[in-house]
């Protein structure tokens, strides 16, 4: 019981008030106590000290809150990042989800069918890995264009598709060079065609997991491609 309420103690002391909690030494009681309990024993509890230790030191220095962030942005390969999407989107409990890409996708990488307040939303997937550059981006255009161009078939889908929704999903960012052609020819596609399409970059995706709480959903997809989380 010394052991639980000094050690207890010491832990919310480090996160309210750590200067002062530096002063006192609850943990070196909590952890004397320990030693004394027979079934322990002091080897136990100096075995104990340096992940007590590390415990302290990462309340004083707060969460690291980009590990997600560094995951993702990890990823160098696109077949890899598209399956941890697929996963991601699976994890929100779609009508449907399935990677598509192949030698005749027609830009659509992943298609996943949501549901958004009792409207059924056939949301498309185009994937790409890193920064998005000039040459990348011409590629990714055409491509999008496809998306739109070529309907899917709705052979696997159990109702029909009431909007679509196009994604440009990089786990990276637009370079300064690229980023006024984008932004101009995202403007036209609304404009001119009414194509709902959006540039997701690293942090929105991140701020997406985040917010629809797929954060348990993250950890396993990247344990199942062995991508380690720091």
């Amino acid at each position: 019981m010394t052991f639980i309420s000094n050690a207890a103690d010491a832990f919310r002391g480090f996160k309210s008030d750590p200067d002062t909690e530096l002063t006192r030494d609850r943990l070196g009681i909590a952890l004397n106590a320990l030693a004394k309990i027979p079934v322990i024993g002091p080897d136990v509890a100096d075995a104990a000290r340096p992940e007590i230790g590390k415990s302290v030191r990462l309340t004083l220095e707060g969460l690291v809150r980009t590990w997600a962030h560094r995951s993702l942005g990890s990823i160098g390969d696109e077949a890899v990042l598209r399956r941890v999407l697929l996963r991601l989107l699976q994890g929100t409990l779609p009508r449907y989800a399935q990677i598509r890409h192949g030698p005749i996708e027609y830009g659509k990488d992943i298609a996943a069918l949501a549901d958004d307040g009792g409207v059924s939303v056939l949301c498309l997937y185009q994937v790409k890995c890193g920064e998005m550059n000039t040459p990348k981006w011409r590629g990714a255009r055409a491509e999008l264009e496809e998306m739109f161009l070529v309907p899917m078939s709705e052979f696997q889908l159990p109702v029909s598709p009431q909007r679509i929704e196009g994604y440009l999903v990089t786990n990276g960012h637009a370079n300064t060079h690229v980023e006024p052609v984008m932004e101009g020819w995202f403007e036209e596609q609304r404009r001119d065609h009414g194509r709902d399409i959006t540039f997701m970059h690293l942090d929105k995706l991140v701020d997406w997991i985040f917010k629809v709480r797929l954060v348990n959903e993250l950890r396993a997809a990247l344990d199942e491609e062995s991508i380690k989380v720091s």
